[in-house]
């Protein structure tokens, strides 16, 4: 297995785990029904076990998922899927939910909501930006995502808000706080989603082109476009060297110019998505993607 490959295991064991405690310690305590299987599981754990039901659901879905997303979206959220239950079954036989809930004397609800929002937001989006899913409506989230191009969380505000009205039907009060848990939730994820391929994009006319790209790849790794570009005023042909960054790499990338030619016309812009090397984990190098 390639270390790519393990890092996005061990990132979508991490976002099962927060999300997991997010709902065990947070919402499940204060019956925050926020939608999904852990909504329908709040609502029958009079009948039947919690982490029973979500089992239960998350196979149904999950062969669902294969149909429609693919054998290696079903590897990735089959793993995730028995992880999720397996953790809150480990915890309904060692812990109490209320653990921590119970000493919360002012704003429970508001405490619960807030936390748990952040616990399932971070945790969702670790799994969803490797292309995975902890199961249940997750699964019909991201086929609503893929097939009719609809956002994460306008996907999440479509199936989780059937089952919040359902909530407030229940418990006014505890179904307006899990609305806003949920429109927390969707907004981190889709953060988390995006955000986390971001960076930014240089535009540089210099008179020492050889040299930057030189030390572009030797210290920040990244490829650089070549493109032919005529100055307005002199009418002169010169090279623009044009080179995405991460959001971390900014500060060294000034200075990289600054220090090779101070006089370097650049200009900056925020690129909201990038994908490839350095980008998108698996990608092909720089040397055979980016190079003209």
């Amino acid at each position: 297995m390639s270390k790519e490959r393990i890092f996005e295991f061990l990132e979508i064991t991490g976002g099962v785990i927060l999300l997991t405690l997010g709902f065990y310690f947070f919402l499940l305590p204060q019956d925050l029904i926020v939608g999904g299987v852990m909504g329908i599981a709040i609502i029958t754990q009079g009948f039947i076990r919690v982490s029973t039901f979500i089992m239960l659901a998350n196979v149904i879905l999950l062969l669902t998922g294969l149909i429609f997303l693919g054998k290696q979206f079903f590897i990735k959220t089959a793993y995730a899927t028995l992880v999720y239950p397996v953790i809150i079954f480990i915890l309904e036989k060692t812990i109490e939910p209320d653990y921590f809930m119970k000493h919360m004397t002012e704003s429970p609800y508001l405490v619960a909501s807030v936390f748990g929002a952040l616990s399932l937001g971070v945790g969702l989006g670790m799994v969803i930006r490797n292309n995975a899913t902890t199961g249940g409506v997750d699964v019909i989230q991201n086929i609503m995502h893929k097939y009719l191009k609809i956002p994460f969380a306008w996907a999440l505000y479509i199936t989780d808000g059937i089952i919040i009205i359902i909530a407030l039907l229940i418990n006014f009060q505890a179904g307006l706080y899990a609305f806003g848990t949920m429109l927390l939730t969707g907004f981190i994820i889709d953060r988390m989603h995006i955000e986390g391929k971001s960076g930014y994009t240089a535009f540089i006319l210099t008179n020492h082109v050889e040299k930057m790209q030189a030390e572009i790849y030797r210290r920040l790794d990244r490829g650089i476009t070549k493109i032919k570009a005529i100055g307005g005023y002199q009418n002169v042909e010169k090279e623009m060297i044009v080179c995405t960054i991460d959001r971390f790499q900014l500060y060294t990338f000034k200075h990289l110019i600054q220090e090779i030619d101070p006089k370097a016309f650049t200009f900056v812009t925020r690129t909201k998505e990038a994908l490839g090397y350095g980008f998108s984990r698996g990608s092909e190098s720089w040397k055979t993607e980016t190079e003209d």
